[in-house]
């Protein structure tokens, strides 16, 4: 074992898994906890990995952030930000009293419809008026209290609004940036944030910020009518994955 609580193999598993997810973030602005939920809980407990996604969060989108602020949305970041503080410590709560796999089953399943359902261009009654958008936030809040994929639920909110590439990718960096130090803060709070989280983090952080560079490489004006199809398709794998370890772990 590492000094990691981890095997070398195990280790070298999380390396690869981390900057894979790194370069997908760094192309969509979102996925990377997604996408170490549904590969790292192969080898450790979701409540262990929560707060290593939301510091290797925090550090990817401080890498981008600063690029793409001026084209965020900056009106609906705030409003999903407000919906947040009250859905975050909600579902960080049931985190730590109740079985997340139940509520895991339900946020998987829903995502799931939802990105089929405009990956095959139906329509969806998504208003972007301030309540619908602080409604969202709440439930995105919630979704990352239980398993760190609230960043899921905002990437389809924007994406049904057709809103422009640039201007979708921004804003999920920016509201990822400031959700996840706020989800930071709730973590400690809530006694789930540990040493040995902060040293797997750090341990990540380096094949992480090399998989954001890379995709932020490949995220160009000739690739962006390709953004919006590989995303939908990169939720609909995510919860297809994660909906079908939630029922094997139910029927076990």
């Amino acid at each position: 074992m590492t000094a990691l609580d981890l095997t070398t193999g195990e280790l070298a598993f999380a390396i690869t898994a981390t900057f894979v997810a790194g370069a997908v973030r760094g192309f969509t602005g979102f996925a990377l906890s997604a996408l170490i939920m549904a590969t790292l809980t192969l080898i450790l407990p979701p409540i262990e990995l929560l707060p290593v996604c939301v510091l290797l969060e925090l550090l990817a989108s401080a890498l981008l952030v600063r690029g793409g602020f001026a084209q965020a949305d900056r009106a609906m970041v705030l409003q999903l930000q407000s919906g947040a503080l009250v859905g975050t410590p909600l579902g960080l709560a049931l985190t730590t009293i109740l079985d997340p796999n139940t509520s895991r089953l339900f946020v998987q399943s829903l995502i799931l419809c939802l990105a089929l359902a405009q990956l095959l261009r139906l329509r969806l009654p998504i208003s972007p008026h301030p309540a619908a958008t602080v409604a969202t936030g709440v439930l995105s809040g919630f979704v990352t209290g239980i398993a760190s994929i609230g960043g899921m639920v905002i990437a389809l909110y924007t994406l049904a609004r057709q809103m422009p590439p640039a201007t979708v990718r921004a804003s999920l960096i920016l509201v990822i940036f400031i959700g996840g130090a706020l989800t930071f803060l709730w973590q400690a709070a809530f006694g789930i944030l540990t040493s040995i989280s902060a040293l797997r983090a750090a341990a990540l952080a380096i094949p992480m910020v090399a998989g954001v560079l890379v995709g932020r490489a490949f995220f160009r004006p000739e690739f962006e009518k390709h953004y919006r199809p590989f995303s939908l398709s990169l939720l609909i794998a995510l919860a297809a994955f994660g909906l079908v370890r939630a029922l094997i772990n139910t029927a076990g």
